[in-house]
């Protein structure tokens, strides 16, 4: 046998060994479905503890304004409505949903914290019911030295299926978010 006929055989083994006739397209096509849906809810999971983060600075932010005495006189006048107080929420919110119409807000006061957490809400009971009925709006920040909680809330629609066990509202397609600030107001004048 000669040197030229031995490459010839090696290389029709390399080929031989080398096809499977479409093989690894077959694997791909069993594979790339549940990949391309894993890949699509660890994208959703993780841009929703984006937005959460976004509502949780943002009530930070606009929390400060209640615990200063921005938005309440010395004797508890208002002095923001409630629409002001939501629509510096929404500054910052608004980068990612639509603010105005999805997000709600919670803003209520007590004389003490022991007072403030039989009145104050629930998170998930700030918004709207799981029937798309709106739970009472409240908006007291309170005098200074009182005890105030804001919260603000968005319900989040899941896009990819069967991710309802990170739901939270009962019917299991959304998850409720929020952020949530609790604090005494400090002793701004009247």
């Amino acid at each position: 046998m000669s040197f030229l006929s031995k490459l010839s055989l090696l290389s029709k083994w390399r080929a031989w060994r080398r096809s499977q006739s479409g093989a690894t397209a077959v694997e791909f096509a069993l594979v790339a479905g549940p990949f391309f849906y894993v890949l699509g809810c660890i994208c959703e999971t993780g841009l929703m503890l984006f937005t959460e983060y976004v509502i949780q600075n943002s009530v930070q932010e606009a929390s400060r304004m209640v615990r200063t005495g921005q938005v309440t006189a010395g004797d508890g006048t208002l002095l923001v409505s409630a629409d002001d107080f939501k629509a510096k929420i929404c500054e910052q919110v608004n980068i990612i949903v639509d603010c105005n119409a999805q997000v709600s807000v919670y803003v209520n006061s007590a004389n003490d914290f022991n007072a403030l957490s039989t009145a104050m809400s629930n998170p998930l009971d700030v918004g709207s019911k799981p029937d798309g009925t709106p739970y009472t709006v409240v908006y007291t920040p309170g005098a200074a030295l009182q005890a105030a909680t804001v919260i603000a809330t968005y319900d989040w629609d899941f896009a990819f299926p069967f991710m309802d066990f990170l739901g939270n509202i009962d019917g299991g397609q959304k998850r409720r978010l929020y952020g949530l600030a609790i604090f005494r107001n400090e002793p701004f004048g009247s």
